[in-house]
């Protein structure tokens, strides 16, 4: 009896240095580390550390390197927003995925932008104004506040951009508003929602180009917009750190037969769509700023048998599998013989609209209590979550 206490008191979590279960438990899925929260109340206040959650976030990244393991997906229904989450490797080897959960919101909902993800954050919009920051993994989400812009007084395009500002450890969105004015001239407005001051503020001095499109990406510390003036296409880029916007230099293209420009990020690199009504031709800046690192990463064919939108690759795996969203579907495309629609996911909603995004799991809060501000174990404020419920 004597020995088999001894047995079980030498195996007691708190029996073993703080230093080696934090390094066990950074190495363990997202999933494992909920579950051992109830462990104890020592492993439920160390596995809600933020310093917890950045180093198991930094294994992550080095253990992917770099690349996604995740892929988030949605639609509006009739009783709000539906988002979806899968394993990366089983939807491209197997197209399953499995319902992680259905958010209900009320019947009005009629659009789902998914802006962008970083670090296992998601931030996506159900309509202008109205953002998220979402972290799929651990279930917790977080209301923005309003911007400010005021809607539908002109008629204008909203763009938003989600990105990390390293220099101050905070994450970032951008929203562009632009409108033409009475004058028939074209305006835009820039703000950027700071998750660490829970505010918004104005950043002046836009370059005057119209903005195409509604995409915004965030690369190598940057935002970027693909944009028209007097001159066809080009690239604006606003740097987090010093707030200064620049230029970014195009590959050489054809200019003249382009019918559509939108920019992406794949492994991480920036990316340009250039659409040729009959193909789509990506192209991948391998070294940032440099413009003779363009490389074109695939050409995808056909296109014009897509008949509602353009196809928008979201990941390309190393052997050149793209994975594109494209309507209410996830589509495969194999870059290496042009053949496209080799296998396909369809949600099981009639609802034709539909979203898909990558992120990597991880256990970084989408509220502002960073830094220790956080009392251990609790996890994000209640009235800011979702109501989630679990349909799979």
């Amino acid at each position: 009896m004597a020995s088999e206490e001894i047995t079980q008191n030498s195996m007691a979590p708190q029996n073993f240095p703080e230093e080696i279960i934090m390094e066990i438990l950074s190495r363990l899925p997202v999933k494992s580390l909920i579950k051992f929260r109830s462990v104890s109340k020592s492993w439920l206040s160390l596995i809600s550390r933020t310093q917890f959650a950045k180093a198991h976030l930094e294994i992550s990244i080095k253990k992917n390197k770099g690349e996604p393991d995740s892929l988030a997906f949605g639609c509006t229904s009739e009783t709000g927003v539906k988002l979806r989450t899968c394993n990366l490797d089983s939807f491209m080897n197997d197209l399953k995925y499995i319902n992680a959960a259905e958010i209900y919101g009320d019947t009005v909902l009629n659009s789902l932008w998914m802006i962008g993800s970083i670090n296992g954050l998601i931030c996506l919009s159900v309509r202008p104004s109205e953002i998220f920051l979402w972290n799929p993994s651990i279930r917790k989400s977080k209301k923005l506040p309003p911007s400010g812009f005021t809607y539908g007084q002109f008629s204008f395009i909203s763009t938003y951009g989600f990105g990390y500002d390293e220099v101050n450890d905070d994450y970032k969105v951008v929203e562009t508003y632009g409108f033409t004015n009475d004058s028939c001239m074209y305006i835009a407005d820039v703000k950027i929602y700071s998750l660490r001051s829970n505010s918004w503020k104005q950043i002046e001095g836009w370059p005057g180009a119209y903005v195409a499109g509604s995409t915004t990406v965030f690369v190598a510390g940057s935002f970027h917009w693909p944009g028209r003036s007097k001159r066809p296409w080009f690239i604006t880029s606003l740097n987090l750190a010093t707030e200064m916007y620049d230029e970014v230099p195009l590959p050489r293209y054809n200019v003249d037969a382009l019918s559509e420009l939108m920019v992406g990020v794949l492994r991480g690199c920036l990316c340009l769509f250039c659409n040729y009504t009959t193909h789509l031709d990506v192209w991948m800046m391998q070294e940032y700023g440099v413009g003779e690192s363009w490389t074109k990463l695939a050409c995808i064919m056909d296109i014009e048998n897509y008949k509602y939108e353009t196809p928008m690759p979201i990941y390309v795996s190393e052997i050149g599998t793209v994975v594109m969203n494209y309507g209410s579907t996830l589509k495969l495309y194999d870059s290496s013989d042009n053949t496209s629609n080799v296998q396909e996911n369809s949600l099981d909603d009639p609802e034709p609209y539909h979203e898909a995004i990558t992120y990597i799991e991880s256990l970084v809060l989408p509220n502002s209590e960073q830094e220790g501000n956080q009392q251990p174990g609790q996890w994000g404020t209640k009235d800011d979550d979702w109501d989630f419920q679990q349909i799979g």
